[in-house]
């Protein structure tokens, strides 16, 4: 494998549920593929049904360290993560040409590490401050621990973050943000007070330079509409986690009962169900406290501004999501690469708690349509039925057959996910000012 570093220039968004773009049984077979319980057996099955999946790629996640696309998963204290989306230690490539041949083939990989604002924010104040704090010198060594991906860092999470408050203010911190990832990346050093001596004496003007031509190229991006799908993922994001909210705050029935609730509104209303973020809900509706924002949000009546809170918590949830959808890289928009596999680096507890307890077993990626299949280590509806009992699981099972999948597909185009969700907003806000009243 040759590893590629790629700067993608907008965020290529997932669908919320992946349209059908063949016939049921292609699906059908990636599924069966998917749910191998090793890569190895994975990749017999792909071999079998190859001539069927010739428009299909699957990138299978593996426990040991067999694959040859080594994974990184690291802690870096209390809060922090440098780790992909997947489960395990590496990753096998499938498609129709990979394991029809019978020697060694080599394969053209991208990767980057994806740098969050938390991180970001870190980076530029070792290059730009002459004293920097214990706190941020802490966080360097903590940065330092990626080792070689620190040549591979990029940008481009950290300025979509930053659309949320886009103003002179927020491009000027970007460019310097830019100048300083792009430096330590260039510059094959750790990232310590003394590169951050030598960035303000040698690196700075050729770095802010470099960022200056990203800037300009983003925010013709920006104009040109090109990230209007972005907004639309974080309303679809903001949407399930206020009804989540409204369910909450507005029934005394148990917890099991509001979950179905939740399934029943993704499936009636969003024309979508979005499993990564039905089990990051289903964990405030059960009150399992497993994560750091469903501990934030079961106090949300508590909080000076609940729908920005919110919002940012859409943003915790869309930053997985954005990582499964990069691996849909294909040969027209990057000819010399055959995968993609995006990392992220954070100090945000939201965003490790979310890729921890989400981790994938696989992804599918159907070429012609770029749509990608995310397949949980844990099977959803397993992880579904153990919560909701068997009765309440029975009366829900419908939704997850695949009929109830092409008649979401039908519906979604005249979804309207903003108006229901400017509505349920309305409606979050007044019971909390009568849970305080």
């Amino acid at each position: 494998m040759t590893a590629s570093h790629l700067f993608p220039t907008s965020p290529m968004s997932a669908s919320p549920e992946p349209t059908p773009s063949r016939q049921l049984s292609d699906q059908q077979l990636v599924q069966e593929i998917c749910s191998a319980p090793n890569a190895l057996e994975a990749h017999r099955r792909f071999e079998k049904n190859a001539a069927a999946l010739e428009e299909w790629q699957i990138i299978f996640a593996e426990e040991s360290n067999a694959g040859s696309i080594k994974l990184l998963d690291r802690t870096l204290g209390p809060a922090g993560v440098a780790t992909s989306v997947f489960r395990g230690k590496s990753l096998w490539l499938m498609d129709a040409p990979f394991v029809s041949q019978s020697g060694p083939m080599g394969f053209h990989g991208g990767s980057a590490m994806f740098v969050d604002s938390n991180a970001a924010t870190y980076i530029r104040k070792i290059a730009y401050q002459d004293n920097p704090s214990p706190e941020a010198l802490n966080r360097a060594d903590l940065i330092n621990q990626i080792g070689p991906r620190l040549q591979q860092l990029n940008p481009y999470l950290y300025l979509w973050e930053a659309l949320r408050s886009w103003n002179d203010e927020t491009v000027a911190r970007c460019k310097e943000s830019v100048a300083a990832i792009h430096a330590l990346s260039s510059s094959g050093s750790k990232l310590t007070a003394e590169w951050g001596r030598r960035f303000r004496a040698e690196f700075r003007e050729s770095a802010e330079n470099f960022a200056t031509g990203l800037m300009a190229e983003f925010e013709r991006n920006l104009k040109a509409g090109l990230f209007a799908g972005l907004e639309d993922q974080l309303d679809l994001m903001e949407a399930i986690l206020v009804r989540s909210q409204i369910i909450e705050l507005s029934s005394n029935k148990a917890k099991e009962h509001k979950l179905a609730q939740l399934v029943e509104y993704m499936h009636e209303e969003l024309s979508t169900i979005m499993l990564r973020e039905l089990i990051v809900c289903g964990d405030i509706l059960l009150r399992s406290n497993r994560s750091r924002i469903s501990r934030k949000l079961n106090s949300i009546q508590n909080h000076a501004d609940p729908l920005a809170l919110i919002r940012n918590c859409a943003w915790d949830m869309y930053i997985p999501r954005a990582l499964d959808a990069l691996t849909s890289v294909t040969p027209d928009q990057a000819p010399h690469v055959d995968f993609y596999v995006a990392e992220v680096l954070s100090f945000d507890g939201d965003v490790s708690d979310i890729i921890n307890t989400t981790k994938l077993r696989a992804i599918a990626v159907h070429r012609p349509s770029k749509k990608n299949f995310p397949f949980f280590d844990s099977d959803v509806a397993e992880w579904l039925g153990n919560r909701l009992g068997p009765k309440r699981m029975d009366a829900l099972s419908d939704y997850f057959l695949p009929e109830a999948f092409m008649d979401r597909a039908r519906r979604r185009p005249s979804t309207s996910v903003r108006s229901i969700l400017e509505a349920d907003r309305e409606e979050l806000m007044q019971l909390i000012r009568q849970k305080k009243g």
